[in-house]
């Protein structure tokens, strides 16, 4: 029985990978021993290091009169729930041979310190020594914050995605030879970036492109109609821009882009919908939802249409009637689709 123990950890098991040894590895002489094995097999291994600072610790604490062990536990070259196994099977041989009160955790950087839990749901953890190699103290830290959220969708989906969309919004531009609209682009993009996640749309947008993934691998209709309904999005937005690029009153401009995109808008969004019935109508789901949708969205269009060539002509005759009369048909085509539709 010890009253401390020095505690290393090796969650990747390099001891027993590279220098062949069991773990776990119990007395200062045994722990030299592996270490200097392992930086024979692999000097360049920072758990060479992390091996010497226990024993260091070790020295000091039983120079003070410590009653202190050194103990090496390692897990699995499969870091995750097969290694933490090992180490907590590992851990509880310790404890019932040495029955310590209390340990010393030492590591050679962040992964290893996912186990922290685990020790310490079996002994009280007085300290964690972290060994960082001086000449680069942050590049370990730094590795596994960038694995970390590479390997994490749901990091990697907030970070990464907009990061990628950037460069690839650019890099449009840049092969179109006109690198001064990237600027443009890339801002046009992290506006809807930001809205999506102001509003929350991702499990929206989810829902969406797993639709138009079942529909391209069950051979559905809808994959047709959902291709024609972003090759009219892009057109709407090509068609505004061209409209818009040269006009200097920004006013005016957002007027011209609302007037010649809106129909291709809702052309692009009624193949979206019709999509969307034709995946309802395979799965024997109701769909004259979606086609109450589809008469709103034409009484949507026909406000937002007739409201910018208001602005864009507001002087012209008879221009309070037009847009009077556009009121009134958007609200007599809403009507029909709410009313009439929804009884079937």
């Amino acid at each position: 029985m010890v009253k401390k123990v020095v505690l290393v950890i090796d969650r990747d098991d390099d001891l027993g990978q590279k220098a062949g040894i069991s773990s776990p590895v119990i007395g200062k002489d045994n722990v030299v021993s592996a270490a200097v094995r392992l930086g024979t097999a692999d000097p360049e291994d920072s758990d060479v290091n992390a091996l010497f600072a226990a024993v260091k610790v070790y020295d000091e604490l039983k120079n003070a009169g410590e009653d202190v062990e050194v103990v090496v536990v390692c897990g699995d070259k499969s870091v995750g729930v097969v290694s933490d196994s090992k180490i907590a099977d590992q851990l509880d041989r310790v404890m019932m041979r040495l029955h310590p009160s209390s340990a010393i955790v030492v590591t050679d950087g962040s992964e290893d310190e996912f186990v922290l839990p685990i020790i310490s749901s079996r002994v009280k953890i007085d300290s964690v020594h972290r060994v960082v190699v001086k000449q680069s103290r942050t590049i370990e830290s730094t590795y596994f914050m960038i694995r970390r959220m590479l390997n994490d969708p749901k990091i990697a989906r907030i970070t990464l995605a907009p990061i990628g969309m950037i460069f690839l919004v650019y890099a449009i531009f840049l092969v179109l030879q006109h690198p001064e609209w990237g600027l443009g682009g890339i801002i046009f993009f992290l506006g809807i970036y930001f809205m999506v996640k102001a509003y929350g749309w991702e499990k929206n947008i989810g829902e969406f492109l797993d639709s138009v993934r079942i529909s391209l691998v069950e051979g559905r209709l809808s994959f047709v109609f959902y291709v024609t309904s972003a090759i009219l999005l892009i057109i709407s937005i090509v068609n505004g821009f061209n409209a818009s690029a040269n006009i200097i009153n920004p006013s005016e401009a957002v007027a011209n882009f609302v007037f010649f995109s809106t129909w291709w808008f809702v052309l692009s969004g009624i193949f979206s919908l019709l999509a969307k019935a034709a995946d309802a109508y395979a799965e024997n789901r109701k769909v004259s939802k979606y086609f109450t949708m589809i008469f709103l969205l034409i009484a949507f269009g026909l406000l937002v249409w007739a409201s910018s060539s208001y602005v864009l002509n507001p002087k012209s005759p008879n221009s309070i009637q037009q847009l009077g009369g556009a009121i009134f048909g958007a609200i007599l085509i809403a009507a029909i689709g709410v009313f009439t539709l929804r009884r079937f």
